[in-house]
């Protein structure tokens, strides 16, 4: 084997483990922590940054086979982090604002490229599985730092979180994300705002959608990468 192969599979090896670490720690930052850790504590603030700078930095390395994207996604990653950092020394809603506001373009672009990644030419490897995984989560962490921008403008966007009895933490934006994207709609919080509407209404398509199109994507990269005449052209 030559060098330029040894190079090329510790490439590929880098990526697909930082794939599954950035799926690992979505997981872990979505699912875990805001649910496990008191949300107004400096230890959920400190876990949050942390965690968030990870899937950044992971993700970043994760499309680094992608250099037109890599350049943008580092710069921005690397702001919302600095942005993140910060945030200690700003008043809380002028630092609330700015982490959520910098965390939402830069997982934004993040998700955008993974999807490039996961719907582009190719054959269904691992790498491409782990990516379709983390993009979905991905797209209910984006929203969910959506809603939460919105509530930050709009106090009145929601029924059942700033009139009602539940907390506007964390885990709230993350359950209402969620729960939206798999259209179970539980109804205990009812976006009420035309801008919380329209981005719950585009959530709910893409929760329906998604899983149908990844199927059949991932299915025809598969039956192409079976055809001698695809492996040929390749």
């Amino acid at each position: 084997m030559t060098q330029g192969h040894r190079l090329f599979d510790r490439a590929a090896n880098l990526r697909i483990s930082s794939m599954a670490a950035l799926l690992a720690l979505a997981i872990l930052a979505v699912f875990v922590v805001p649910f496990t850790i008191a949300p107004t504590s400096v230890l959920a603030k400190i876990a949050q940054d942390v965690l968030l700078s990870l899937v950044l930095i992971s993700g970043v390395v994760a499309v680094s086979d992608y250099r037109a994207h890599l350049i943008p996604i580092a710069i921005v990653a690397g702001i919302a982090i600095v942005v993140r950092s910060a945030g200690w020394f700003l008043s809380p809603g002028l630092a609330t604002a700015l982490r959520d506001e910098t965390a939402l373009v830069a997982l934004g672009l993040l998700a955008a490229a993974i999807g490039i990644k996961v719907f582009g030419a190719g054959t269904a490897t691992f790498d491409r599985i782990l990516g379709a995984i983390t993009l979905y989560i991905l797209i209910g962490v984006v929203w969910s730092e959506a809603y939460q921008l919105i509530s930050i403008y709009d106090s009145g966007a929601y029924l059942g979180v700033s009139h009602g009895n539940i907390p506007a933490d964390r885990s709230t934006w993350i359950y209402l994300s969620f729960v939206t994207l798999t259209t179970v709609g539980y109804g205990d919080i009812t976006p009420v705002a035309h801008a919380a509407r329209s981005l719950a209404i585009v959530e709910a398509l893409i929760g329906q959608l998604y899983p149908a199109i990844i199927l059949a994507r991932l299915v025809s990269l598969q039956v192409a990468g079976d055809d001698p005449r695809e492996r040929k052209r390749s």
